[in-house]
């Protein structure tokens, strides 16, 4: 196999009710740059399939006869540190509906670390699962168990996408959802731009923790924070080095070559701070050279103000440009 693209997608092997990752997490991640794997739900599940993680992959559980309930490790959704969340049903067949699970790993000293985030809804506390004495973390698979995971030919009805994919994904049903509100004459903004109903500015959609604070340019994709933009350029170098193509590093959204980073700021009243209806774009920045870097609302009413001289409504600067940004979280806004 192609050393290159081994751990490109995740290759499971069945076992009844159990599937098991014959691609180490560890590789898988690290070639995607994203320590975090990503479940879509194709059909209904009375219940979410239990996650583990096995310390053999498949083709190692044939080889040596053994079962995944002797290899294998699985956190109950029952669990009281679970969030209320985890005992909900998985839905999906509706027009822009599908559930999805997202799966934040953490790969610490002998053990690893796990958070669970169903759709939007607040991610789970980090869960622990001990590593064998000296077994290392290379050599760690995914597995799922639910009796419903295949239909009667076999076929999965769980896709995993990876880290591009899943944000391409989150991006068009953001447009799928604006247009059937459109047609319903109920608009709303499509991706990149965030609404005023959230409590809190965007969050990461690499570490979910942290709120986005970077601008990737010259696209405008707001995506990361600092952390994790190092994280990803660091990693995107690195891989691309050992392919021995070029080390230009794209944007995780649009695949455009970044040119450049800035920093953005959003104020604490998270709502369009130029219009005094209850316009809930945030699709403007304050740029340009010593820019501030505030996130100040609407694109049309941030460019006039621009144009006229004014200054930001957050800090109060002199505007020396404005920007049209496109916020890529994955709230339901």
């Amino acid at each position: 196999m192609n050393s290159n693209l081994e751990y490109e997608k995740m290759h499971f092997i069945r076992f009844k009710n159990y599937i098991v990752s014959n691609t180490s997490l560890w590789k898988y991640c690290e070639f995607h740059s994203n320590f975090c794997v990503n479940l879509v739900f194709m059909k209904n599940f009375e219940k979410l399939p239990l996650v583990g993680f096995s310390v053999c992959s498949g083709i190692e559980i044939i080889r040596e006869k053994l079962h995944p309930s002797n290899t294998v490790a699985f956190k109950r959704w029952d669990s009281s540190e679970m969030p209320s969340w985890a005992m909900n049903h998985v839905e999906t067949g509706r027009v822009i509906k599908h559930d999805y699970l997202r799966i934040l790993l953490r790969f610490e000293e002998k053990r690893l670390g796990v958070c669970f985030r169903l759709n939007s809804l607040p991610p789970s506390p980090c869960i622990y699962f001990d590593f064998l004495p000296n077994h290392p973390m290379e050599k760690l698979y995914l597995a799922l168990a639910n009796c419903e995971i295949f239909n009667d030919e076999g076929i999965p009805f769980i896709a995993i996408p990876n880290r591009f994919e899943m944000l391409t994904w989150i991006a068009q049903r953001k447009q799928k959802k604006a247009v059937v509100k459109e047609e319903r004459k109920v608009a709303k903004p499509l991706v990149g731009i965030a609404s005023s109903n959230a409590a809190t500015p965007p969050i990461c959609t690499f570490c979910w923790e942290r709120p986005i604070d970077m601008l990737l340019m010259p696209c405008n994709h707001a995506v990361c924070c600092k952390v994790c933009k190092d994280n990803y350029i660091k990693y995107e170098r690195k891989r691309n080095k050992t392919k021995k193509v070029s080390t230009e590093v794209v944007c995780p959204v649009c695949r455009k070559r970044i040119e450049g980073v800035a920093q953005i700021w959003f104020p604490k009243i998270y709502r369009c701070l130029l219009c005094t209806d209850s316009c809930d774009k945030m699709s403007a920045v304050a740029g340009g050279r010593n820019g501030c870097g505030c996130v100040i609302g609407c694109y049309e009413k941030a460019r006039k103000l621009c144009d006229d001289g004014g200054s930001c409504p957050h800090c109060h600067k002199e505007l020396i440009d404005v920007l049209q940004i496109f916020i890529q979280d994955d709230q339901d806004r």
